[in-house]
């Protein structure tokens, strides 16, 4: 299981903002997410998250005011 580093969660972020799909969307359509993790998992070249692994991950950091905003 891949842990979460500063730069992981960064870039998880950066990703976050350039897909401009907000985290209720992105994770209750699997096949989003599921792309979402895969463009994840190539940007940091050696991690293995699972989908589970980054919504959770998405809401974490949404609980914490630290996710950016998505305007739709």
């Amino acid at each position: 299981m891949a842990e979460w580093t500063t730069e992981s969660r960064e870039e998880l972020k950066k990703l976050y903002v350039q897909t401009n799909v907000t985290s209720d969307e992105l994770i209750k359509d699997k096949e989003m997410l599921s792309e979402f993790t895969k463009a994840l998992n190539s940007n940091l070249l050696c991690s293995h998250f699972t989908d589970e692994q980054v919504a959770g991950e998405i809401l974490r950091i949404r609980k914490t005011g630290k996710l950016p905003r998505i305007r739709t």
